[in-house]
């Protein structure tokens, strides 16, 4: 019956464009108040306005990104209630990664989790901002891709699309120092194959987060 039908290719270029795109948003290249246009995302990645629209759309309807004005696309600012939303299910399906994760730990993933944690630990003592947002995201996929859960990656994934621009917000009050204590914590649990304190200590890096940003939105509400 399917003889006659073409196989479906495994990568379209709209699929290469999303993966860029949001690859874009989780190494921090986008903070919230900064906006692009499609022909300049075009011109970046060297390819049609077509696939870039599509992958545009695509973003919005997660909540990734927004129309600001005209033609310019930006991230969009959480709202509090968006954001106690987010702080509930982060605290549950990270922490069950980082549990699932410690069951399977291994000298390579300690090896491959030490060296970013160096490279953030570095960024944040050069006050690298970019730098130490991608290695953030680094060093929380590195731990929740040994959970060997695809079905699960992917719904952090979803809602790291909507909040990791917002960690460029932690910068202002210095809390980046705050933060890699509490990933250095995460490591040492894990290099000891304690999954509860290592969630524990995710727990902190994760609240401890959501209060600055709180405050940051709040405070701008305030000014607004």
């Amino acid at each position: 019956m399917f003889e006659s039908v073409a196989p479906v290719k495994r990568e379209t270029l709209q699929s290469i464009v999303h993966a860029r795109l949001c690859d874009l948003i989780l190494e921090g290249q986008l903070a919230p108040g900064e906006s692009v246009t499609v022909a300049s995302i075009a011109k970046a990645l060297d390819v049609s306005p077509m696939p870039v629209r599509d992958a545009i759309s695509r973003l919005m309807a997660l909540g990734a990104l927004t129309v600001v004005s005209g033609r310019s696309i930006g991230v969009p600012r959480l709202g509090l209630e968006e954001l106690d939303d987010m702080l509930r299910v982060r605290l549950e399906i990270e922490a069950t990664a980082v549990r699932w994760a410690a069951g399977n730990v291994d000298k390579a993933f300690l090896g491959a989790l030490e060296s970013v944690l160096e490279k953030m630990e570095e960024a944040e003592r050069s006050d690298r901002v970019k730098d130490f947002i991608r290695s953030n995201y680094d060093f929380h996929f590195t731990i929740y891709r040994q959970a060997a859960s695809p079905l699960l990656l992917q719904l952090i994934s979803n809602i790291w699309l909507r909040i990791n621009p917002h960690f460029h917000l932690l910068h202002r009050h210095g809390h980046y120092r705050v933060s890699n204590r509490q990933h250095r914590k995460i490591f040492e649990a894990l290099q000891k194959g304690d999954g509860e304190t290592a969630v524990d200590a995710l727990h902190e890096d994760i609240e401890s987060a959501y209060k600055v940003i709180a405050a940051t939105l709040s405070e701008g509400d305030a000014t607004g």
